[in-house]
């Protein structure tokens, strides 16, 4: 009897855990490439860098490929790709995009819209380089509708393929 109110009282301990976290609801990941704007999360099937001046250096992310009819992109810009990992502060990008290096611009386009970092976030985003290859980690920072007055949250990671 001794065994079975035993068995039984760790039984509900191990229910009751169970409650207690799947009551929680974590908030959605983004995946190890891609990025998430709002609620809605993108998966990067092509990654790949264009550019070399301070104007033009970025790191661009599909959500399908080039070919296809229509397609979601991020996009990282540097003032030139960088060799070596580091944190760079998220600036604000305009049609002019000018930046030190230690900043980045993020832009996304979700269908015909386009989104841009507005700099007043103070947050820093993680490069690591490893045999030539970007890795970008944003944390959450709002960008912003360039023809409306809309705005998001938008993090990811985008890795060079």
């Amino acid at each position: 009897m001794k065994k079975l109110l035993l068995s039984l009282a760790a039984l509900s301990l191990l229910s009751a855990s169970c409650k207690k976290s799947s009551s929680s609801s974590p908030s959605p990941s983004t995946p190890d490439n891609g990025w998430k704007m709002g609620t809605t999360t993108y998966t990067s099937v092509f990654v790949a860098r264009s550019g070399s001046s301070p104007t033009s250096a970025s790191l661009t992310a599909l959500d399908a490929l080039p070919t296809a009819a229509t397609q979601n992109k991020c996009t990282i810009y540097f003032s030139a790709f960088p060799s070596a990992g580091g944190t760079f502060r998220v600036a604000s990008v305009g049609s002019v995009i000018s930046l030190s290096a230690t900043q980045i611009g993020v832009t996304a386009q979700i269908g015909s819209t386009f989104y841009a970092s507005t700099g007043f976030d103070g947050i820093d985003a993680t490069v690591t380089v490893t045999g030539g290859k970007i890795k970008v980690v944003v944390p959450d920072v709002w960008v912003k509708n360039i023809a409306g007055s809309d705005s998001s949250k938008l993090t990811g990671t985008i890795l060079e393929n």
